[in-house]
């Protein structure tokens, strides 16, 4: 995964705010933000009311982790919000992506139909699991399977996004689910699902989602850099 040069960011924002102020009357320049359809990419949905005058924010959804980070790589978007696995899984391939810092921790659960006799990740066995292919998610319920003496080939993994989980458990097409928020609390709190547990008493403890970037290209990316300054400086130096 490439070396994000902060440095390099900061100076060339600072530059960006030194520059005549007819060069900043022009219109705005755009950052396309990359979010998941979830309560993890809340945050991005409000940068714009901390953006610096000259910027505008637009929040562009996907439905998987794997998608932002493709629209990351091929510049469809500026950054992207989404689960670390699907950033390392092309960082491994070689594709041009880097971290900026963490967004978000927890926000994942495992869920079972509230009737069903599944109370812990070994009652997995057998059963119908949904997991997105690519995601954290998935990464963390393969440890867990480990660390219980099992392995994904133990339970029947069907293909299901996070979007679609609570239906499916609903619908009774699969026993269990390792999901994202929004999809456990609507299962817990309608009565469908019952929780199986946190995955976090892994390694990775819990992490989850991270702002990522294209590997910068800084005559083209760095115009994109102040608000983060900005950002950075605002939340730093906030009251309370």
């Amino acid at each position: 995964m490439g070396t994000f040069d902060r440095r390099t960011v900061i100076a060339g924002a600072v530059a960006t705010f030194a520059a005549p102020s007819v060069l900043r009357a022009q219109a705005p320049v755009v950052i396309k933000m990359g979010v998941l359809k979830l309560i993890h990419s809340i945050a991005p949905h409000f940068y714009d009311r901390f953006t610096p005058a000259g910027y505008k924010v637009e929040v562009i959804p996907f439905e998987s982790p794997a998608e932002c980070k493709n629209g990351v790589v091929t510049k469809s978007v500026d950054f992207g919000v989404f689960g670390i696995a699907a950033g390392i899984l092309g960082a491994a391939a070689k594709e041009p992506i880097v971290i900026v810092g963490s967004c978000c921790n927890k926000g994942m659960g495992i869920i079972a139909k509230k009737d069903g006799d599944i109370a812990s990740i070994k009652d997995l066995k057998g059963r119908k699991v949904g997991i997105w292919p690519g995601s954290s998610q998935e990464v963390f319920i393969m440890e867990r399977l480990r660390m219980e003496g099992l392995s994904i080939k133990d339970v029947q993994s069907i293909r299901i996004s996070f979007s679609e989980m609570h239906l499916a458990l609903a619908r009774g097409d699969i026993d269990a689910y390792v999901g994202a928020e929004p999809a456990p609390g609507v299962s817990l709190s309608s009565g469908v699902g019952k929780l199986v547990e946190y995955p976090y008493s892994t390694a990775m403890g819990s992490l989850n989602m991270v702002f990522f970037a294209r590997q910068l290209n800084i005559g083209t990316q760095l115009r994109c850099q102040q608000p983060f300054v900005f950002w950075i400086t605002y939340f730093r130096n906030r009251p309370g």
